[in-house]
């Protein structure tokens, strides 16, 4: 018996339901669409959005019949998906398993942030800011600079206009950096 909790779990790390969320992120679509843009077959789309569906993530805006078959049309169920913190969240106990869906969850977001810094060069007349600081501090300061940045979050998501034809990415990574640790991840490679 497959868990379909696990199964979603890996749709996600592995990429393809991420890529299925962020896709509807812009607008609703159809099986066909998504199957087209995103370069996967339409039979495996299908096991992700019902995967998706199930979990409460992607919900059916219409229904109609074309050429006599049954076409959905899907949309995000809610624009507030916080996935790559759920994913951290629900492996707490198990070390393992954690450390491999933080570096596919890694993987993933890198391949995002990548994206969206590439599309500066085609959309160059559009506001745009990239920035990156590291810096010393304790961990108290930085709950509080944490609590900041949630505001922040909000205020950024009430910004949402549904009528709007542009998707702007707002990508944020707030965590502990450790070169050691990264050359020891280098090492064991």
């Amino acid at each position: 018996m497959v868990d379909e909790k696990d199964s979603l779990k890996e749709d996600i790390l592995k990429g393809n339901a991420l890529d299925i969320i962020l896709s509807l992120l812009a607008t609703s679509k159809t099986a066909r669409e998504l199957s087209r843009e995103l370069d996967i077959p339409v039979f495996s789309l299908q096991l992700y959005i019902n995967r998706l569906i199930n979990a409460g993530l992607v919900a059916i805006k219409s229904m109609s019949v074309n050429d006599g078959k049954m076409e959905k049309v899907y949309m995000l169920a809610s624009k507030d998906i916080d996935i790559l913190n759920y994913l951290k969240d629900n492996n707490v106990n198990d070390n393992n398993n954690r450390e491999r869906d933080i570096e596919l969850s890694a993987q993933h977001f890198s391949s995002l942030t990548r994206q969206v810094i590439k599309n500066i060069n085609h959309y160059g007349d559009k506001t745009y800011k990239i920035k990156a600081y590291f810096i010393k501090t304790d961990d108290e300061t930085m709950k509080g600079f944490k609590k900041d940045l949630e505001e922040l979050f909000a205020k950024y998501q009430s910004l949402e206009n549904e009528d709007a034809t542009e998707t702007y990415g707002f990508i944020s990574v707030l965590a502990p950096y450790s070169m050691e640790l990264n050359q020891a991840g280098k090492e064991e490679e």
